[in-house]
């Protein structure tokens, strides 16, 4: 998001312990707290979360509660992850999608339904399953073995690729995977920070990070 950064914006960075992977939108809010009152302090004009949710039982549901409790917390507009992705994938005017995720199996049978739910199909789903391992594991996954597994989930009827799990190295190539594989790429921080700044009014065009960022 530091690479995304339009001139005239600034990105005030906050993160928030993380102990575990929560396994439910209370969980997660009570790491939260703490660090959204201590982000207040640099008089943001809107906070934009990193982190997706998706990857619970009742995705829908806890990224709607997610964003609200933001909201009502700091009484400020908020952009989620969750949010970036599914209006990326509206603009994209995609439905069938190949998903690359750091996470386990029973989280990925979750992101299906979160998917399902918004009117999206996953065609193919390729995960690392790093999500339960010790901290840091995620960003840890290196940049060719997530080309491979973007390259596992192309096919035909795949209409879009997208990777989810904010931890995870993707934004820098999505361009060249665009190139390379001959379809929009979507990787989570970067629909986070497009929405964001369309959210807020901000219309710049970002080359370099794939055909959703020049729209």
């Amino acid at each position: 998001m530091a690479a995304l950064r339009p001139a005239g914006v600034t990105n005030q960075t906050y993160r928030f312990p993380f102990p575990g992977q929560p396994d439910t939108v209370e969980g997660l809010i009570d790491l939260m707290r703490p660090t959204l009152d201590l982000a207040l302090a640099c008089e943001p004009d809107r906070i934009v979360l990193a982190y997706t949710p998706e990857y619970m039982a009742g995705g829908i549901t806890a990224s709607q509660r997610l964003r609200a409790f933001i909201e009502e917390t700091t009484g400020l507009p908020a952009t989620t992850a969750s949010d970036g992705v599914v209006a990326a994938l509206d603009a994209l005017r995609a439905r069938r999608l190949g998903l690359v995720t750091p996470y386990l199996p029973e989280a990925n049978r979750n992101l299906e339904a979160y998917f399902s739910g918004h009117g999206f199909s996953i065609v193919n789903i390729a995960g690392f399953g790093t999500a339960r391992e010790r901290r840091g594991s995620t960003s840890r996954v290196p940049e060719s073995a997530v080309r491979d597994a973007f390259a596992r989930v192309d096919s035909p009827e795949v209409e879009v690729l997208l990777q989810v799990g904010t931890a995870l190295v993707c934004a820098g190539f999505v361009a060249d995977l665009e190139t390379q594989l001959g379809k929009p790429v979507v990787a989570v921080n970067t629909a986070t920070y497009w929405l964001a700044l369309r959210e807020h009014g901000i219309a710049d065009r970002l080359g370099g990070y794939g055909i959703l960022c020049t729209s």
